[in-house]
This record gives C-alpha cells, structure tokens and sequence, in this order.
C-alpha cells in the first residue's frame, strides 16, 4: 500500500509542526515540504499499524470508521493537525479552518486486502459494547499463534 498525507501550512502555523504531525502516524515516511503545503509518503502493508493501534488503544473505532471513505482501491480520510501532533487520532466530522491532514491509502497489487472496503474494516473492525467483535486480520490471513 502506499499512503500519501498532505496538509497545507498557513502563514500563521509554525512549519516544523506541521510536519511533526504529519509524520506523527508516519515516522519514516519521506517529507515534502513547500512553502503551503507538506506532503508524507510511506509504502508497506505495516504503514498504518501506528495509527490503527493507536485508534484500538483509544477506543475510538466506531467514531473513527465513520470517517473513513473506501472507493475501491483507495482508502481516504481526515485527522486532525492538532490532534495528530499530541499523538492522538481523530477524524474531524467537518473541516478545521487551518486544514486537517488529508491522508489518501492506494492498495496495490500483492496487498492482502482486495479492496479498500476490506482495509477499512481491518482498520476499524466491528464492534459490540466497545469489544471488537469482528475479524482483526486481513482476509485469507493465518492469524498469530503466539
């Protein structure tokens, strides 16, 4: 997969923020940085295990998965800049002024989802009375046995 993040900077934001939340979900990916706008790519099936983790640990799948629109092979979403600064993961139900982050996930040949409808839900699964209660491994997975 290949996951793509670009936000713009405004005159009033500081620039090496904005990049520190940029790359809060995504330490090694590559940063472009011009004078409006960041933009981070990572590749690899493990580019979103920072921030499905963190969404788990939060106990926000639910609210999360509400934001987040499968189109095929491309999974898009919203999070908050200031959130993701202060490492926490939250998809904005409207636009913040100063821009969120605006990630885009494109699935490629040899990803273990057939379709970014099946990302999301690996993403965010099912749950019930805040337990997951869906399937946690991509489809066709051999789950851990440790």
């Amino acid at each position: 997969m290949q996951v793509t993040v670009t936000t713009p900077v405004h005159p009033t934001e500081v620039p090496e923020r904005v990049v520190a939340a940029a790359t809060r979900f995504w330490p090694d990916g590559a940063v472009e940085q011009a004078d409006d706008r960041v933009t981070v790519r990572v590749a690899g099936t493990d580019a979103l295990d920072l921030l499905r983790h963190r969404v788990w640990e939060l106990r926000i799948i639910d609210a999360f998965r509400g934001g987040l629109r499968a189109d095929d092979r491309v999974l898009r979403f919203r999070l908050s800049k200031q959130a993701a600064l202060a490492g926490k993961a939250a998809a904005p139900p409207t636009p913040h002024v100063l821009g969120d982050l605006a990630v885009a996930v494109a699935l490629e040949d040899g990803d273990p989802w057939p379709d970014a409808e099946h990302l999301r839900w690996w993403l965010c699964p099912e749950t019930a009375e805040g337990e997951i209660v869906g399937p946690t491994e991509p489809p066709g997975a051999v789950p851990d046995q440790s």
